[in-house]
């Protein structure tokens, strides 16, 4: 049985991730502050990711985030950075997935993170699910979501955990300093832990955003393992005295 682990920062390629004409599509360019004026989460470098038009249809990259495991390895989680930029156009978004597996190497389940820029609102949110049609959801406001108030970079953290036998996700948004902001849960019964094995793969499923968006500091393991900025935990310490808004929701897949 491998233990999740993966880690890619952008800094010197885009390996681990999948694009081109196949079942998934999409392109990755690494920049660095120079081009948008945008700070790396960590490190100089990170990655804008862009959907492309090929003959899987419109989606973005692909990875397997490294070893599979064949047995459910314990909790472990999944992490990415990505940039939300209060400057997207309405009816903008994208969607993230990391799914699992069963066992028997079928798939299991996706749970996807969905952000939009609500063209009814004019917000920008945040939610969850386990289905994408591969566009912008513009129903997030009626569901559990986040509202966005502030561009920068976001933690998005798929956390697989054992619910009494079961399998559980938490989808996590955490602000760049690890602090939750917003948790929907994803669980269903019938997902026994004995019979899950692991992640699958991280998709994103869908980035209407013109430009594409920006990914940083994409990892997995047993423990979460995406990195706070190193010149900030000072700041860090101090925010985490005010104390963190959270907000969880349960809801059966």
């Amino acid at each position: 049985m491998a233990t999740p682990a993966f880690f890619q920062g952008y800094e010197t390629d885009t390996a681990g991730w999948f694009t081109g004409p196949t079942s998934w599509s999409g392109s990755i360019t690494r920049e660095d502050q120079s081009v948008a004026g945008v700070t790396p989460f960590e490190g100089n470098f990170y990655g804008r990711f862009q959907q492309t038009n090929e003959a899987g249809g419109l989606t973005g990259p692909f990875s397997r985030l490294g070893d599979r495991p064949t047995a459910f390895p314990g909790e472990f989680a999944a992490s990415t950075a990505i940039f939300l930029d209060l400057s997207m156009a309405d009816g903008e978004g994208f969607d993230y997935s990391v799914a699992a597996r069963r066992t028997d190497g079928n798939h299991l389940r996706d749970f996807i993170f969905h952000v939009t820029k609500d063209t009814s609102t004019g917000k920008l949110l945040v939610g969850g699910s386990n289905n994408t049609n591969f566009d912008p959801r513009e129903d997030l406001e009626t569901i559990n979501n986040f509202e966005v108030t502030e561009s920068g970079w976001y933690i998005f953290e798929h956390l697989f955990r054992d619910d009494g036998g079961a399998l559980a996700v938490d989808l996590n948004l955490k602000d760049m300093f690890g602090l939750t902001l917003f948790t929907e849960t994803r669980s269903n019964p019938a997902d026994l832990i004995s019979g899950v094995a692991g992640h699958s793969y991280a998709w994103f499923t869908n980035i209407d955003v013109q430009n594409g968006i920006l990914v940083d500091a994409t990892s997995i393991g047993l423990t979460a393992a995406v990195p706070v900025p190193a010149a900030l935990p000072l700041l860090a310490t101090a925010i985490g005295v005010l104390g963190f808004v959270s907000r969880r929701r349960r809801a059966a897949a």
